[in-house]
């Protein structure tokens, strides 16, 4: 069991092409969940979780209390988390192995942040929104126009699709400072040491500063941190209105330039180990599990806690808890067979 088991999980549990409704119209599809929305100007109470929307649910009753935002799309978002919460709610199994995660609250509004995505930008219109160019700034500003997702709900999508070092970045034109940052570390060599981050300044004399309403550049540029450290990067951007939207990308995927003199990258090193997994023995890069201390599996993505997960079966009798099979006997843990 892993997150992405517990979206697909929860995803699941929708009526046939409720889904794809939903993308269309969120408001409007809530009733057939037999859920009621109430829009309010603010709201009073918070999960103490930190949870990513603008909403709560009150799932015995059917009623999602969330914050009005006419000027923006965040709205939709809000609504989309919610109903994440509603379907797991729904999903037992899923549910329990959430409840026994480290920080619980926090995974299962990661989960519900998953699920909004998905909802509102479904793999088909993120595909579309693409096509087979390689990802700019454009593209990311046309789903938005298209779409009821929000600019940063975009940007994780669209940053979901790249193969190699990337980003899409989202800059605040008025303050130029990073809001939201959506990155795609290099499969092999990991995260880069240099890359703008949520809440990073734009650096003194950069291009992406003299930008102007509806002004567009594509150029190999740099990106600088607060602490002095620089790398290059090529860059596509745009701005709309307050916003910036850019795409930085290790190699010259817009063919920007005639000659390419990039020299070599600062990576964050990375511990290396094996992991039994997908029936071989694999070579894994990257931070264990907290939990278990083995590495992910760089094919299936799952650490030493989910294959063990994965190996377990419910008891047959009323405790409702897994068990690996050679601790059951006729189907029933210990407690039970007592």
């Amino acid at each position: 069991m892993n997150l992405d088991a517990c979206v697909e999980a929860a995803l699941r549990v929708l009526p046939a092409g409720v889904g794809e409704r939903f993308s269309q119209d969120p408001s409007a599809v809530l009733g057939e969940l037999g859920l009621k929305a109430r829009p309010v100007d603010e709201l009073t109470q918070h999960r103490d979780d930190d949870g990513a929307c603008d909403g709560i649910s009150f799932l015995e009753d059917g009623v999602i209390l969330f914050v009005r935002t006419p000027a923006s799309k965040r709205q939709n978002f809000t609504l989309a988390h919610e109903v994440g919460h509603w379907l797991i709610d729904q999903c037992d199994t899923e549910l329990d192995w959430l409840a026994d995660q480290p920080n619980a609250g926090k995974q299962l509004e990661t989960v519900c942040d998953r699920v909004a995505s998905q909802l509102l930008l479904p793999h088909r219109a993120v595909e579309d929104a693409r096509g087979t160019q390689p990802l700019a700034a454009r593209h990311v500003l046309e789903l938005f126009e298209s779409s009821h997702a929000s600019r940063p709900v975009c940007a994780i999508a669209l940053a979901d699709t790249l193969h190699e070092l990337g980003a899409v970045v989202i800059i605040d034109a008025v303050t130029h400072v990073v809001t939201h940052s959506s990155v795609h570390p290099d499969p092999d060599r990991g995260w880069p040491q240099v890359f703008p981050w949520a809440g990073q300044p734009v650096p003194p004399g950069h291009r992406l500063k003299q930008l102007a309403d509806q002004g567009h550049f594509g150029a190999r540029s740099f990106w600088a941190t607060p602490w002095g450290a620089q790398q290059p990067y090529y860059i596509d951007a745009r701005r709309d209105g307050r916003w910036i939207v850019a795409v930085f990308a290790d190699t010259d995927v817009w063919g920007v330039e005639r000659l390419h003199l990039d020299g070599p990258r600062a990576f964050i090193q990375r511990p290396e180990g094996e992991v039994y997994c997908c029936g071989a023995v694999q070579s894994a890069r990257g931070l264990p599990c907290d939990t278990c201390g083995s590495h992910y599996c760089p094919k299936c993505g799952k650490c030493g806690c989910d294959r063990q997960a994965q190996r377990e079966v419910l008891c047959a009798g009323t405790c409702f808890m897994q068990y690996l099979p050679h601790l059951l006997v006729d189907g029933l843990c210990a407690q039970c067979r007592e």
